[in-house]
């Protein structure tokens, strides 16, 4: 089996964005030093838009420092072998810096809040400003917040920029909220497929990839350990990012009450379940494993459970890969 390691390079969208340094550069530290550890490449899908953003603003010490500090980083993960991806939040084009803090509004958090001329343009300036930093085209492209529908103008922006790999679907993935907007449920339980006006509708002869995101099926039980351990032993399993979510709290209450359908992710208490959503991929014969997760939602705890995980992959003679450059 392949299994991709990916992560979000993000910062947090809810009332606090967190910084540079603890939500992107000082997790991503850590997990070069995991790979460099196992010599296994990882997937970085990185927010571009908050690149642009930094860029406009680089008379400003703080925001060129993070830029500066982000291309390097960049740069040296695409040296190592790292495949960098394409990730598009696109409520960065509505954001403020101002006292020296991220104003984030998520009004149009989702390119289907936008024209099709819009999405274009989006999609064009977000790779470029990649492309500048690590003087290769990106390949891959995962929506931001699963946000990928109606897929119409973003395959038309997709194909301008000569990208044909997807990455966000995950089986049975539904949510409804303010910001988010995304359905799955069509999509089928398989390692991979082609497609081409729907990303959750395999078409033999489609243009595109889809290379899913793992599925798991969370119980409840696993929520109240989650919030357990962060409440009596937060220097394990916090989070290591200094900013918050992007909440929708009748989604979460939900959890504590009934099966979820999540996916296959190393954030935080997530990556205890690894080993069991990779069995159950073995069991019924997948080709790839799919795990999304982010650097700022590592946590002590996450770190040393991947860096396990991969041994254990390893010893069972599984490959790690990047989607693209295989």
């Amino acid at each position: 089996m392949q299994i991709h390691i990916s992560f979000d390079y993000e910062l947090f969208f809810g009332k606090a964005s967190g910084t540079a340094e603890k939500c992107i550069l000082e997790p991503t530290a850590q997990l070069i030093h995991i790979t460099s550890t196992h010599r296994v490449p990882f997937i970085f899908f990185v927010d571009a838009g908050y690149l642009l953003q930094l860029r406009k603003n680089l008379h400003i010490p703080s925001c060129k420092k993070d830029y500066d500090d982000i291309a390097a980083q960049l740069k040296q993960l695409t040296g190592l072998g790292h495949e960098i991806a394409l990730h598009i939040h696109p409520h960065w084009e509505d954001a403020l810096y101002q006292n020296e803090q991220w104003l984030i509004d998520t009004s149009r958090y989702k390119l289907a809040d936008f024209t099709e001329n819009d999405v274009l343009r989006i999609v064009t300036e977000y790779h470029q400003a990649i492309m500048e930093i690590t003087g290769k085209p990106c390949k891959s492209y995962r929506a931001g917040g699963w946000c990928i529908q109606p897929f119409e103008p973003i395959k038309k922006a997709l194909e301008h920029n000569h990208i044909f790999v997807d990455s966000t679907v995950y089986y049975n993935g539904f949510h409804a909220s303010e910001a988010h907007a995304y359905d799955f449920t069509k999509a089928k339980d398989l390692s991979e497929w082609k497609f081409d006006n729907d990303p959750c509708t395999e078409q033999v002869n489609g243009s595109f990839t889809e290379i899913p995101v793992t599925p798991d099926t969370i119980p409840p039980f696993f929520y109240w350990r989650l919030y357990l351990n962060m409440r009596s032993n937060p220097l394990v399993y916090k989070p290591v990012g200094d900013g918050s979510w992007l909440v929708d709290r009748k989604r979460i209450y939900k959890h504590f009450y009934t099966a979820t359908s999540h996916f296959a992710c190393a954030d935080g208490f997530f990556a205890s379940r690894l080993k069991a959503i990779l069995a159950t991929a073995e069991k019924h014969k997948k080709t790839r494993m799919m795990v999304l997760s982010h650097p700022k939602s590592m946590a002590p705890y996450s770190f040393k459970t991947l860096d396990a995980f991969i041994t254990h992959a390893l010893l069972k003679g599984h490959t790690f890969n990047t989607i693209t450059q295989e």
